[in-house]
Order: C-alpha cells, then sequence, then structure tokens
C-alpha cells in the first residue's frame, strides 16, 4: 500500500509540476525581455537606431557591416558589428549604442 501511495505521489508531483510555473527561466523569455528593453530604451532616446550607428562605423572605417547584434552590458548598451573591410579581413567592432563611438576592435 505505501509503495502504491509512493508511486501515485511521484506521478501527481510530475504532472502538477508544470502547473506551478516554470523552475528555470526560459531562454526566449530573457530573450524578449531583452528586446523590449532595447525597445524602450530606443524611444526614450537613450541608445540611437541601429541605421544611424551603420552609417557612423562605415564613415570611420573603410569596409561594409555586414552583421551586428545588440546587448546589454554593464556599461550600457552595445552594439557588437562585424564589418568587411575593403581586404576581406573581417573585424568586430564593440560600438556604444548611445553615441556611435568605437570602444574596441578585434
Amino acid at each position: 500500500m505505501k509503495r502504491i501511495l509512493g508511486i501515485l505521489f511521484v506521478t501527481l508531483c510530475w504532472f502538477a509540476l508544470p502547473l506551478t510555473g516554470d523552475a528555470v527561466p526560459d531562454a526566449s523569455a530573457t530573450a524578449a525581455d531583452e528586446h523590449d528593453d532595447a525597445r524602450e530604451a530606443l524611444k526614450r532616446g537613450d541608445i540611437l537606431p541601429y541605421s544611424r550607428i551603420k552609417r557612423i562605423v562605415e564613415s570611420q572605417v573603410d569596409g561594409k557591416v555586414v552583421g551586428q547584434k545588440l546587448r546589454r552590458t554593464n556599461r550600457g548598451w552595445q552594439y557588437d558589428l562585424r564589418v568587411r573591410p575593403e581586404n576581406g579581413r573581417v573585424m568586430v567592432l564593440v560600438v556604444d549604442a548611445r553615441n556611435g563611438n568605437i570602444v574596441s576592435r578585434r
């Protein structure tokens, strides 16, 4: 009898677990939250739009932006831009999203 009750208890807990909420945060929910935060920062004027950042960087570096990623760091919002210069060797530029200044090159 104890064994049957134990199995029943474990089975009920197993099915009830999804009803209690996420035990582990969903990565897509975190990404969606960051996307919403970035959109709000853009509306407030805390960051520049990607199109403006692209123009600024392409005017400073002889090359074309071929990839981008906006991320929040402990220093604020930054764009990671992949730039292909005329020589063809792709480099990654970290750009401050507030003002378009190049923070680092890799």
